[in-house]
């Protein structure tokens, strides 16, 4: 893996945190407000660009775990992670969606994504 792989995959993973962070904050505004989200204008659009990147980020993070071969992070959390995301950028518009289930995603995704982090 080269290095600009590298940062680009730092400059991903960093982009995914600040929409992992979002998506938090979408769901305190619509779980604890009176107004629903509007799927065209809000859902549909955020959950669209964390596909976009989730799909451009998995495969420099799948090679970059080849290649680093780090000790608490394998192909398979990667899999699961990005699915995770996927729904948890939908349902964090939901007022029905419990707290303690997209806090887990939430605090998951934000786990995973910090081990590529690591130095």
């Amino acid at each position: 893996m080269t290095e600009d792989e590298q940062k680009k995959l730092h400059l991903q993973t960093n982009k995914l945190k600040e929409l992992n962070n979002e998506a938090y904050g979408y769901f305190k505004l619509y779980s604890e407000g009176e107004k629903a989200a509007d799927f065209i204008e809000t859902v549909k659009p955020f959950a669209d660009q964390v596909k976009e990147e989730l799909d451009e980020w998995k495969p420099l993070a799948l090679e970059w775990i080849k290649w680093k071969k780090p000790p608490y992070l394998h192909p398979e959390q990667i899999d699961q992670m990005a699915e995770n995301f996927e729904i948890l950028s939908v349902t964090c518009f939901q007022k029905d969606t419990k707290r303690k289930k997209l806090t887990e995603r939430y605090k998951s995704i934000e786990y995973t994504l910090s081990l590529i982090l690591q130095p």
